[in-house]
């Protein structure tokens, strides 16, 4: 039976790499609170200094205790826009982290592990359904008229992972952390504002079009519009109605000589989605 997944336990996860990202988080988590009290959250912030390799203060709604994360290879930032591609592969191993630390903190055989991007902003209670006891992946897919179905591509800004350990999407992350992993090393170059076939998103389309036609597996495509709202480009509002808004921090962080923009803008009030 299809449930709403505001009426299921979920544990919310997303990090801040970069101080520039650290306001974003907590405005992102306020909101997250205003709709989901219940909801268990873990949180991460970096870079800490002093380890070989990118480390992450970690942090969680239902424990004291504090942990540090280290991503197992270099991120080698060198000051091109390839830093924000390597910092956004991180998502994967990430969350694959939470998968596997917090497994039994919501008391059921499922996993429900729910990534919401640190510059995102919720204006009401998350309203999707999902079979509760079903292997799923659910997120908002990029399926414009205008691009060839084959480019048609999982987003990153809010991701569901539902699975039981062991099961199929327990494997998918596996795998995607290991893609990215392996990704990450490898020599990048980039177009202006092209992304490459190997981004943290299309690395997952792959494998989940690997699953396409699996009885066992569903994939739950969410509508663009409502759950990945961009803002205005003058005064950072988003058209009423969308219950995700994004506000974009690849503006400034994804080309060097963005660095410096005035954006986002400042926080308007949200529309309260209808």
């Amino acid at each position: 039976m299809l449930k709403r997944i505001d009426q299921l336990p979920v544990i919310l996860t997303s990090f801040a790499y970069r101080e520039e990202y650290f306001p974003e988080l907590d405005g992102m988590l306020a909101s997250i609170r205003r709709h989901h009290p219940d909801w268990q959250i873990v949180t991460g912030r970096g870079p800490i200094p002093g380890y070989n390799t990118p480390t992450l203060d970690v942090e969680s709604s239902f424990s004291s205790t504090r942990y540090r994360w280290s991503l197992p290879v270099s991120l080698d930032l060198n000051g091109t826009q390839n830093d924000w591609y390597r910092i956004a592969k991180m998502k994967g191993w990430w969350i694959t982290q939470v998968w596997h630390h917090f497994r039994d903190l919501l008391g059921s055989s499922q996993n429900r592990v729910l990534w919401f991007d640190a510059d995102g902003r919720l204006n009401g209670p998350l309203d999707f359904e999902v079979e509760p006891d079903t292997e799923c992946v659910t997120g908002v897919w990029w399926t414009d008229p205008g691009t060839p179905p084959p480019q048609h591509h999982i987003c990153g800004g809010l991701l569901l992972f539902q699975g039981a350990r062991g099961g199929i999407v327990h494997n998918i992350l596996d795998r995607w952390t290991a893609e990215c992993v392996r990704s990450i090393t490898l020599p990048q170059i980039r177009s202006q504002y092209l992304p490459g076939p190997d981004t943290d998103q299309c690395l997952l389309t792959d494998l989940l079009k690997e699953h396409d036609g699996d009885k066992n597996f569903v994939s739950v495509k969410l509508p663009y519009e409502k759950y990945c709202a961009i803002p205005d480009r003058q005064n950072g509002t988003v058209q009423e109605g969308a219950l995700v808004a994004q506000r974009m921090m690849n503006e400034k962080m994804r080309a060097p000589e963005d660095r410096n923009r005035n954006w986002p803008p400042a926080e308007a009030v949200a529309p309260q989605a209808g």
